[in-house]
């Protein structure tokens, strides 16, 4: 929820005002006035609904395994049910849906640990999750979530303006809801991952030597 005086903010550039809007989309990311990610969620889940359709014949054919259907699935359906994840909050019904479609999907992808029924009582029986993941070579989502949500980090962990927003106070009244810096991920390894970078950008540089633009 947007308190009421929130809404009363208008924002101008170059002396027009802006339009006001619930919902836009970002480099192909929706983002929402009330910083709710499930709308995003939804986005998502329905292009890969519709990258599976087309995608299913080929995945489940007879010759393909299922580790082999699990390779596509990343590679094609879940980049698009996963895209800009790593920026999300992701609550709890968010992430029972997306839990939901990838075990579906592979049930689907599974030969060996698929759902049974007993034809004496037409009672329907299910393999456990981790074995079905495990037959397709996937892990949970989440797993795959918090590794988006981990490479990401690295990148802001050494600005300033990540320490500003981890050192800021709820105001008074304000709508309690996690925010994104409160989720699962390791920050002391984001940390060493930035460092890391920052000294092979480094190397890099000293590899180059003293050539100069000027002598191609």
């Amino acid at each position: 929820m947007i308190g009421a005086k929130a809404l009363e903010d208008r924002f101008t550039a170059y002396g027009q005002e802006l339009e006001q809007v619930d919902m836009f989309k970002y480099l192909g990311r929706l983002l929402a006035m009330d910083d709710n990610d499930m709308p995003a969620v939804r986005a998502n889940l329905k292009k890969a609904r519709g990258v599976w359709k087309r995608l299913s014949k080929l995945l489940r054919g007879e010759t393909t395994s299922p580790r082999v259907c699990g390779m596509f699935y990343k590679a094609v359906v879940q980049s698009v049910l996963l895209y800009g994840s790593e920026t999300w909050v992701v609550s709890g019904r968010a992430l029972r849906v997306l839990e939901g479609f990838h075990i579906r999907l592979a049930y689907r992808m599974a030969r060996e640990h698929v759902p049974r029924r007993d034809p004496q009582t037409s009672v329907w029986t299910y393999p456990e999750s981790e074995a079905v993941l495990a037959e397709c070579g996937l892990e949970t989502i989440s797993e795959y979530i918090q590794r988006r949500r981990q490479s990401i980090a690295a990148y802001i962990v050494n600005r300033p303006i990540f320490d500003l927003c981890v050192d800021q106070k709820r105001k008074r009244g304000s709508t309690p809801h996690q925010r994104w810096w409160e989720q699962p991920f390791d920050l002391e390894l984001a940390r060493t991952a930035a460092v890391d970078e920052a000294v092979g950008v480094v190397s890099d540089d000293e590899e180059i030597g003293e050539f100069k633009f000027d002598d191609v």
